[in-house]
């Protein structure tokens, strides 16, 4: 069935001053949530800038003892009654990790991403590195998480593919260009990218930008539907005809000419992508791919 959300992604601009960094972050968080306050927002991302300028190690917060960043995600996520991945210096069994903690409708912390590959002034800063790709289940569908240098790592990105989310997370101090298409393409989800100065991305499964921003607007905005079936248009779009014509508006096949892929939307409350697709037959992209290797013996 039909599973739209709303995605809306922060930008983040390091050039502004001020005395306290912190307040400088929060500042600019707070500002954003004004503007998204009662919109009908479903996720939200934050910029890996919220903890990388906005906290020290030794501001390091947890669950059970918030401070101002996890208190304002908290404070947003039930006001709004949507989730929020939130850009944190998270302390946990004494170590302090740069995190994503996901934060949902009713305040609650759903979970976390912990960055998996930290760069070497981080290291020498004292923070702890993760233990890879990690999915949470949330009300605004299976979230995964993806910070800054993590972006540079084929290994995680293959473990998300396995681990199917339907939006990956993305807080950054840099872009990493057409890797985010990369990776949106694949782990067959939608790629919601916070980042600094140069653009903040929402990216199809396709790995195309359906919104971005700068600092001149800060809110990258997406309605997104995550009823979705992956497939390579080889054998499959000649059924698409016979879909359409008993489905009609029910359905959407997006394809992607350039990549022979085509995604299969469900529009209607009475069947899902995945049902559509079992009905006629059609084969997912991996499931392809698999089939391929195995004939050829590899």
């Amino acid at each position: 069935m039909a599973r739209f959300i709303n995605i809306a992604t922060i930008h983040f601009q390091v050039s502004e001053q001020g005395s306290d960094p912190q307040h400088v972050a929060l500042a600019q968080f707070l500002e954003a949530e004004s503007r998204l306050n009662g919109t009908g927002v479903d996720l939200v991302v934050t910029c890996e800038g919220m903890e990388s300028i906005g906290q020290t190690v030794k501001q390091a917060e947890s669950a059970k003892r918030p401070g101002p960043m996890f208190n304002a995600y908290r404070d947003f996520a039930m006001r709004n009654r949507c989730t929020i991945a939130g850009s944190i210096k998270l302390e946990d069994g004494g170590s302090v990790y740069n995190a994503l903690v996901f934060a949902g409708p009713d305040g609650e912390l759903l979970g976390d991403y912990r960055k998996t590959f930290l760069t070497r002034g981080e290291l020498d800063k004292g923070l702890s590195a993760g233990n890879g790709a990690k999915v949470v289940d949330t009300p605004a569908g299976r979230l995964g998480g993806v910070i800054c240098f993590d972006l540079n790592f084929d290994e995680l990105r293959d473990a998300y593919q396995k681990l199917r989310p339907d939006v990956l997370c993305f807080s950054s101090m840099f872009h990493g260009g057409h890797l985010q298409q990369n990776w949106a393409y694949q782990c067959r989800c939608y790629f919601a990218a916070a980042c600094k100065d140069n653009s903040s991305d929402i990216l199809d499964p396709h790995g195309r930008i359906i919104n971005s921003t700068n600092f001149y607007n800060r809110i990258a905005w997406a309605r997104v539907n995550l009823d979705r079936f992956y497939m390579h248009q080889d054998k499959n779009n000649a059924l698409f005809p016979d879909i359409r014509r008993k489905y009609r508006d029910k359905v959407l096949i997006d394809t992607a000419s350039d990549l022979g892929t085509a995604v299969l939307y469900s529009l209607s409350d009475e069947i899902s992508a995945p049902e559509v697709a079992k009905e006629f037959g059609l084969v997912e992209l991996d499931d392809y791919l698999a089939s391929s290797r195995q004939i050829l013996g590899r």
